[in-house]
């Protein structure tokens, strides 16, 4: 049994039903709460009001935890300019969320602390500095966007994702809080392989991988849905309608296939309408529907019907989505980058390599035509998918975690 530790958690981005960031912080605190007392540093505004009716809904549920809410300022305008300017709100919220620690780590004497959102590299936070034994992570972000795709995306993505891959690069190496909070952190948990090497290669430190994404290892199970040849394969997509998913990567290869495909798109953000347009311009109207918005139990509902699930996104670790496909025993269809690399396997799913756009394109479409045809396979990799989602458990990070734990903690003052 883990001794049971007194910890302090920096979760930013924290709180129930949330997916993204968000519901990772929340999940990872909801979890760690069980094995430890755990006291919760989160953004007010944005989690404060949900945080809180979930307490009076499940008082027995965060019956060992201690939520602690500091706002965060913003300006929208300046946002709107300049985007990446969110990260100097960020800076001044840590900056809030240190001095806080520090006086409540005077009232309880904290084991250990540990920075889990934000979790970008490039705000590690200022927890280190509290002087007890520091966990940061699953770190992310390190990862660039596929030079091979930025041209796609219109001027202004092509210009957005070009910043941010060069400005990615400038940072990993000589990024100075990074630096600072890794130099200083007894483990460093890092959610994909590729921030793995980087962080050795460029901060000299060893890391434990931890994916960023979780479920229940007693969720119910649902029944795969069958497709027979010559029926739509149905296909589900879901993600923010932003450049950074391209999703018309999926639209041009569904032009190129050959068997019956019917998508199920799922999401809202600023290209929505935008890609409706396209949809119809490639006279796709009747193979494509952008549903927009709907709530979460609709998207599951859908990938419950589904036969295959497609990611195009070009800038994510790690989707939750992935995990969620996995859940329903769905493939997973996505680019071979980043964390998407590391979560499907050749028994789960299919990874496109990413050498040139049309190459790209055309490999979605002659998978998702081989699938169409050949059921036995397609059903291979559904059972696989329904596999791999028992390695990605909640209660497997927890070993992991309460290993970690342990070890920089030997002698917990506050008993066991």
């Amino acid at each position: 049994m883990a001794q049971r530790l007194k910890i302090l958690l920096g979760c930013y981005a924290c709180g129930p039903n949330y997916g993204s960031e968000s519901g990772m912080g929340w999940n990872f605190a909801m979890q760690i709460a069980k094995h430890h007392e755990v006291h919760v540093i989160v953004e007010k505004y944005e989690f404060e009001e949900k945080v809180m009716r979930y307490i009076e809904a499940h008082p027995e549920e965060v019956k060992n935890m201690s939520f602690h809410f500091i706002p965060r300022e913003h300006h929208e305008v300046l946002r709107k300019i300049w985007p990446p300017s969110y990260y100097w709100f960020y800076k001044v919220w840590m900056r809030k969320a240190y001095a806080l620690a520090k006086v409540l780590d005077v009232q309880h004497d904290f084991d250990l602390a540990h920075q889990i959102t934000i979790a970008g590299y490039r705000q590690p936070g200022y927890l280190w500095k509290l002087g007890k034994p520091y966990v940061w992570g699953p770190v992310g972000g390190h990862t660039n966007s596929p030079w091979c795709l930025l041209r796609s995306l219109g001027m202004r993505g092509f210009l957005h994702f070009n910043a941010r891959n060069i400005i990615n690069e400038i940072q990993k190496r000589w990024g100075l809080p990074s630096r600072a909070a890794a130099k200083h952190a007894h483990t460093i948990l890092t959610s994909n392989s590729t921030a793995q090497r980087e962080i050795l290669a460029y901060w000299g430190r060893e890391t434990t991988f931890m994916s960023e994404i979780g479920c229940d290892a007693n969720a119910q199970v649902p029944n795969p849905t069958e497709h027979k040849q010559g029926e739509p394969l149905k296909i589900c997509w879901v993600g923010e309608t932003v450049m950074g998913k391209a999703a018309n990567i999926l639209l041009e290869a569904l032009t190129l296939c050959e068997q019956p495909m019917e998508l199920h798109a799922y999401g809202r953000g600023a290209r929505l309408e935008t890609w409706r347009k396209m949809a119809r311009d490639m006279g796709l109207e009747d193979r494509v529907t952008f549903h927009g918005f709907v709530p979460q139990e609709e998207v599951w509902a859908m990938m419950r019907q589904s036969h295959v699930l497609c990611i195009t996104s070009i800038r994510d670790d790690t989707s939750a989505v992935v995990l969620e496909a996995f859940r329903y025993a769905l493939p997973v269809i996505a680019l071979d980058y980043t964390g998407f690399r590391d979560a499907i396997t050749a028994d789960c799913g299919i990874k496109i390599p990413t050498i040139n756009k049309k190459q790209i394109v055309k490999d979605y479409a002659r998978h998702l035509d081989a699938l169409a045809l050949d059921e036995v396979e397609r059903r291979r990799l559904s059972a696989g998918a329904l596999e791999r989602s028992r390695d990605y458990t909640w209660e497997a990070k927890m070993v992991i975690l309460n290993k970690i734990y342990s070890e920089a903690c030997p002698e917990s003052r506050h008993g066991t």
